[in-house]
């Protein structure tokens, strides 16, 4: 089979308001891949960065299998299938380019601490692959079992499954703004969830969908902006994100949705070139009753965006408060296409600062949320500071227009800077 030489292209398309992500876990023991859509890939025993030989039998296909094939399989969010040898093989080339400038797998966190859903390589699996290719990509001796790919929700079976209102049809082409939906699932009393699984319906055009809930008592709304929190954010209930999981809270962490609470449903669609149809929902799974400490959504954000025309290196900060000792989960960085880095940077009481996430190479196409590895206990008074940095320049390739000063907004070519985490009071 002949080599292909070219690299795969990615497809941005508009988007009018912005996201955020659960707080996730690994919650499985083993051996297994992150997935989408409902679908689970269980790998073969003995799969690990430890390669026989420079093969794709001898250790490739781990690594591919590993780090790969979740996106990039028969009906996955990928472009292309990244599985078996056959498939594989033509995209050598490519692979390496992407693997060797850190596009793929696709992580932007440079520093901070370490993250439960850390996409990397590792650097024995980096080197095996690379040097699989560069050695002409032989296929060695012996039989890869395949993963397979199961279909079932990944929470357990839902207490409450939600459907988005409609169908929705998909153009064969062109730039989509984002679609939102909210639906009125009729809680007459407060809810608490502890698990959330956002499936697409059709996994070959929807790029990521945002789900939470909407806070419509505007008494309720000032409260919350008076504990230094936003309504409209509150309610992360997860979402389909490339590269993450489901929100999987751990024993003793829930979720509430206030009584009369609507669930809304943000999605980011990518015209595949056939006209598509697509009608995704949500699974809950509930808690038997309310937990020991409430997840919540905080945000660090300013409104105050200007950014010149030119401007390389135009920034702005933000600071959020903690009143008591809290313990933070997950951070996710959001801004537009002009977003060039984004930090986490916590300043204690006794004046200390530690950076808990830096992103020197911000993309918009990826809303990663960055999982810590061991949740951050931080004392009452301690400082979340987020600064975000943009080039409005016309060498900043995702430029909508480098003439144009950007200010706040959600549309695409406009601009912003949230700094959202997920966090509980002790």
């Amino acid at each position: 089979m002949e080599q292909a030489d070219y690299e795969p292209a990615l497809v941005r398309t508009g988007a009018r308001l912005a996201g955020w992500g659960p707080v996730l876990r690994r919650g499985a023991s083993a051996p297994r891949v992150p997935c989408f859509g409902g679908v689970l890939l269980v790998l073969f025993a003995g799969a690990t960065a430890e390669a026989q030989d420079d093969t794709w039998v001898g250790g490739a296909a781990q690594v591919v299998h590993a780090h790969c094939a979740s996106c990039h399989h028969v009906g996955g969010p990928g472009p292309m299938a990244l599985v078996t040898y056959d498939q594989v093989r033509p995209w050598g080339k490519a692979i390496a380019r992407q693997v060797q400038n850190g596009r793929m797998p696709p992580w932007h966190a440079v520093a901070g601490g370490e993250f439960s859903n850390d996409r990397r390589l590792d650097d024995a699996e980096r080197e095996l692959l690379l040097r699989w290719v560069a050695g002409g990509m032989a296929r060695g001796e012996g039989v890869v079992e395949l993963p397979e790919f199961e279909q079932g929700w990944r929470i357990g079976e839902p207490d409450l499954v939600i459907e988005m209102p409609e169908v929705v049809t998909v153009p064969a082409s062109g730039e989509l703004p984002y679609h939102d939906y909210l639906v009125d699932p009729g809680f007459t009393e407060d809810v608490w969830v502890k698990a959330a699984e956002s499936r697409p319906g059709n996994s070959k055009v929807v790029h990521h969908i945002i789900v939470g809930y909407l806070i419509e008592d505007p008494l309720a709304r000032r409260r919350l902006a008076a504990q230094g929190q936003e309504g409209r954010v509150q309610g992360s209930l997860g979402g389909y994100v490339p590269g993450d999981e489901p929100l999987i809270l751990e024993p003793g962490l829930a979720r509430l949705i206030p009584k009369g609470s609507k669930i809304y449903f943000q999605m980011h669609y990518t015209p595949n070139g056939e006209e598509q149809t697509d009608r995704s929902r949500l699974g809950l799974v509930f808690a038997d009753g309310p937990p020991n400490h409430e997840v919540k959504t905080g945000i660090a954000s300013s409104p105050f965006i200007r950014i010149p025309a030119g401007s390389e290196d135009t920034s702005l900060s933000a600071t959020f408060r903690f009143t008591s000792e809290s313990v933070l989960l997950s951070m996710r960085p959001h801004m537009h296409l002009r977003g060039k880095t984004f930090e986490y940077r916590v300043r204690y009481p006794d004046a200390s600062e530690e950076v808990l996430l830096k992103v020197d190479d911000y993309d918009f196409g990826w809303q990663t949320n960055y999982m810590l590895q061991t949740p951050k206990v931080l004392p009452a008074g301690t400082e979340l500071i987020c600064t975000g940095s943009w080039d409005n320049t016309a060498a900043n390739p995702n430029n909508p227009d480098a003439g144009k000063t950007a200010s706040w907004g959600q549309q695409t070519d406009d601009e912003m800077m949230i700094g959202f985490f997920e966090y509980y009071h002790r």
